[in-house]
């Protein structure tokens, strides 16, 4: 029997040594692969193991991003549609957007998307416009300005002022030197003309009083020459308002079709400062922004590693995804920062978030995007047919053209006829700061990475005391699912974050410590009977006994020390010398056995009971 259990545990021994080694071989493979391997093998092992059809729409568009029109995909994000637009549930610009932009990505007709888009076309009450001439040598000069109905002249003096009267669609502005144009002359064209040369162009600001937002275009001319202005600026709609974050991504989604968006830029830049939970920066940057935008993505950097919004509605990984996405293409420290940071917060199984198939799959788009498979042709790509993948910005300013229906391999990047030669820091004036430095000017991007300029770099600020412990939070590389990301704590060691048990969570220890006592209580309430048995039964054994005497009633024999005799028995026992003899005592008389009584009775038969159930 002996040897039989022995081999027993021999067996069971040699099975677990096989698969750990088995283990070990795995997770040595699994670390061998790069990041971007073991991301994209994770999100489509997640999604096989949860099953396409289970996906969330959110879900089910971001991997269509990511892996392009993989197997049950599109038949999810089908099964969510409602007229044209999604979810069926009730249709949203964003979701919509989402879906155009990952069909435009899968090779899918996008057609009735567009139009439904369309129809959400609005025109922003938010912003204000204004009609801005200046006469070229700074003399006084005479205008018309012609709305369509009516000719208007007025008179610019030589301290640039303006005089008379604009018509009906326009007042003089309270500065005096420019005109306001009324709201409901929106999307009209003017016609401009002066008797000296003259530039105009269409200047627009968030309210009455706000900051002032002047294009890149301008228009100019000779004396009694002409010049046409339109104040032109749309939004996508939800009901009546317009809807910011679905502006966002309608116009990054219309963009990758080939479609002009400049005109939804105004409202875009002017409520960018409204709307920073969204990150806007990131889309503007995309959509054509400049260098303002490039230097706010990267210095909002969080300690070098990933970007979180205040009061983002999408957490950190997310946020992290637009930034990877607008620098795509680009040199930057921040970039190449971020990027090692994902690659060291990966789960074991190489996702990220607590396997959290969304950010994973945004997380690959915007940083480690690659050729998605799909359904119909693959465009063809934009290097391999001799163009170049730029930044829009960059493209424009290199007097480039945009070429559409070529692909480029990152979200943010656009194919330009031409090779942008950027320059370097050094050829633009300026630095690079190292990781432990901060700019205190303003960024630029350069061929090697970011460049300060009007400014100079200075040594970065010594992390604050850890104040994650105070909040009750642990400081910790990455947050559970039960668990907050206190984003506003601070961790001794730069590489950890700040968690704190969801509150949810705690509740639910309550809640389950209460089930635990409740059924308790009502065990006891049921089996009362035997709790008091059992409790008499508890206390009966701590009770103290009574001593009892030794057998015989004669006290016990003293034992003597070694060595010592006993002294010889002789007669009766005489009591030492000088003490006076003592008479013996009378025997004793023998006591009656003492009567039971009722307790006594109650008593044996309690504990007949007792032995009774043991037998049981």
């Amino acid at each position: 029997m002996k040897k039989g259990r022995l081999f027993a545990v021999y067996i069971i021994a040699v099975l677990a040594a096989i698969l750990l080694s088995m283990g070990s071989v795995s997770a040595a493979a699994n670390d061998s692969m790069d990041t971007s391997a073991k991301a994209y093998k994770c999100l489509e092992d997640q999604i096989s193991t949860k099953g396409a059809s289970a996906l969330s729409l959110q879900e089910a568009v971001f991997s269509m991003l990511a892996l392009g029109s993989k197997s049950g995909l599109s038949d999810k994000i089908e099964s969510e549609k409602g007229a044209s637009c999604w979810p069926k549930s009730g249709c949203t610009i964003r979701d919509s957007a989402q879906v155009l932009l990952a069909y435009q990505r899968a090779g899918k007709g996008t057609g009735e998307i567009e139009k439904w888009l369309e129809t959400k076309n609005a025109t922003p009450t938010e912003l204000k416009w204004l009609l801005e001439i200046d006469i070229t040598n700074g003399v006084s000069a005479n205008c018309t300005i012609n709305d369509g109905t009516k000719e208007n002249k007025i008179k610019i003096l030589d301290t640039m002022r303006l005089q008379g009267s604009p018509g009906s669609c326009m007042v003089i502005d309270p500065s005096g030197f420019m005109l306001r144009i009324n709201s409901n002359c929106m999307g009209t064209q003017f016609t401009i003309s002066c008797d000296a040369d003259f530039v105009t162009t269409m200047l627009y600001q968030r309210g009455t009083g706000g900051t002032v937002f002047v294009p890149s275009e301008t228009h100019s001319a000779a004396a009694s020459g002409t010049t046409t202005e339109r104040p032109n600026a749309k939004c996508f709609k939800t009901a009546s308002t317009c809807d910011y974050e679905g502006t966002l991504w309608a116009a990054l989604a219309l963009q990758k079709l080939g479609k002009d968006v400049s005109e939804y830029m105004p409202y875009l830049l002017a409520l960018a400062p409204d709307n920073p939970r969204y990150f806007p920066e990131t889309f503007l940057y995309i959509l054509g922004g400049g260098e303002e935008q490039y230097s706010s993505i990267v210095q909002n950097q969080k300690q070098g590693k990933y970007w979180e919004q205040a009061g983002t509605p999408y957490g950190k990984f997310y946020d992290t995804a637009l930034a990877l996405m607008s620098l795509s293409g680009k040199s930057s420290a921040e970039y190449d920062n971020a990027k090692n940071y994902l690659s060291s917060v990966q789960t074991k199984d190489g996702c990220w978030n607590n396997n959290n198939i969304k950010d994973t799959a945004f997380l690959l788009y915007g940083g480690w995007q690659k050729s998605a498979s799909t359904e119909a042709k693959a465009a063809p790509s934009c290097t391999g047919s001799g163009f170049s993948c730029e930044n829009l910005y960059d493209c424009v300013n290199a007097n480039g053209t945009v070429q559409y229906g070529y692909e480029c391999l990152g979200a943010g990047l656009s194919c330009c006829s031409v090779k942008v030669a950027q320059q370097t820091c050094t050829q633009k004036g300026g630095m690079v700061c190292t990781i432990e430095q901060t700019c205190d000017g303003r960024l630029e991007s350069a061929s090697d990475g970011s460049c300060c300029l009007g400014g100079a770099c200075i040594a970065a600020v010594s992390p604050i005391t850890e104040t994650c412990g105070g909040a009750g939070g642990i400081c910790k590389d990455s947050c559970e699912s039960n668990e907050e990301y206190l984003s506003v704590e601070t961790c001794g060691q730069a590489t950890q974050i700040c968690c704190r048990t969801k509150a949810g969570s705690l509740m639910w220890l309550w809640i389950i410590l209460l089930i635990i006592l409740i059924a308790l209580v009502v065990l006891g309430i049921i089996y009362r009977d035997k709790v008091k048995i059992w409790w008499f039964k508890f206390k009966e054994k701590f009770k103290k006994k009574p001593a009892q005497p030794p057998a015989g009633g004669l006290p016990a024999a003293r034992i003597l020390p070694p060595g010592m005799a006993r002294p010889p028995m002789v007669g009766a026992p005489r009591p030492p010398m000088g003490y006076p003899m003592r008479p013996m005592p009378a025997p004793a008389r023998a006591v009656p056995p003492r009567q039971p009584t009722a307790k006594d009775r109650e008593m044996e038969e309690t504990l007949k009971k007792i032995k009774e159930i043991g037998k049981k």
